[in-house]
């Protein structure tokens, strides 16, 4: 195989295995705090969002999610379900590993010279479908004539991609020292984990940053916290209403943003290597985790702003 062709296989394998966005208790965190929202503001859209998990064509993982639940319980758990499905049938015929990402260029502070004008030479140009499929996704679910099963799957991959779009490594390929030829997601990028000592990826600690665990329970204190600490009246960015045909791109540029100023900071140094992997300054990890905790409930509060505006223009 020709060199060019091995680099693009990486490339292509590491994007596909960086696109994970808050891993799977993340995104149930993200469905609880939409969920949360959509019950004080609009509970008359709740009976819809629950007729159409219940035609969603891939009934496994709904089974096992919803156990023995009955009622609001049973609804509720689906909804959780809907949130990670994209990432449960991974390596399956509905998987879609492209539609998680949407990288441009980013220079961390360290960046050389010839990285940095890489990363000029690459504005515009993003990686991944993430904001084409979020935006088709949009379209059926608020499309009343679509099939309803259709209509089911592309309110999983919304709720889902307009959460991965929140994490910033999901907007930002990175360009240092290390990566002189960038790093797709920091899926590359070594460092050590300040949780488990372990060497985990920068894009990894920022998927862990809200939480590890997947018990209901968790979740819901979890989401709770997040919800107590920025409530909505404290976010500025939900200002402007979430538009559907506006806001995946306004989404990205906002998440994007985050990325290259933390990227230009240089909190957290990286390595290509598990050998030579930092470890993280406490005020690094403090202050990666505190950005990953605004943007997850920053996604959660979207996620229900959208849900509202698709349902009611599919709305007879």
């Amino acid at each position: 195989m020709r060199l060019a062709a091995c680099v693009a296989a990486f490339a292509s394998l590491t994007l596909a295995t960086a696109a994970q966005a808050w891993t799977r208790p993340g995104h149930m965190v993200t469905a609880v705090i939409a969920l949360d929202d959509l019950q004080r503001r609009r509970p008359d859209l709740l009976p819809a969002l629950d007729a159409l998990l219940e035609a969603h064509p891939d009934r496994g993982p709904f089974q096992v999610a919803i156990d023995r639940s009955v009622g609001a319980e049973r609804s509720r758990r689906m909804f959780l379900e809907c949130a990670r499905w994209p990432d449960d049938v991974r390596q399956t015929p509905a998987d879609h590993p492209q539609r998680h990402l949407a990288l441009s260029a980013v220079a961390a502070a360290d960046a050389p010279p010839a990285a940095r004008q890489a990363v000029v030479a690459r504005r515009g140009k993003v990686d991944g479908e993430a904001l084409q499929a979020l935006g088709l996704d949009l379209r059926t679910l608020a499309d009343r004539t679509a099939p309803a099963g259709e209509r089911a799957r592309s309110l999983c991959w919304a709720v889902h991609v307009l959460g991965d779009i929140h994490q910033p490594l999901h907007t930002a390929s990175l360009y240092s020292a290390a990566f002189p030829n960038g790093d797709p997601g920091g899926g590359g990028a070594r460092v050590r984990d300040p949780l488990g000592g372990g060497i985990i990826s920068l894009h990894w600690l920022w998927d862990d940053a809200i939480l590890r665990s997947g018990r209901i329970e968790d979740v819901d204190r979890r989401a709770a916290e997040l919800e107590a600490a920025y409530p909505r009246a404290a976010l500025p960015e939900l200002a402007t209403p979430f538009d559907l045909q506006q806001g995946p791109d306004a989404v990205w540029r906002e998440t994007f943003a985050v990325a290259e100023a933390f990227a230009a900071r240089g909190d957290v140094p990286i390595s290509a290597s598990d050998q030579t992997a930092p470890e993280l300054a406490p005020t690094a990890w403090s202050s990666l985790r505190t950005l990953a905790e605004r943007r997850a409930t920053l996604a959660g509060y979207r996620i229900s702003e959208a849900l509202i505006a698709a349902l009611d223009a599919a709305a007879p």
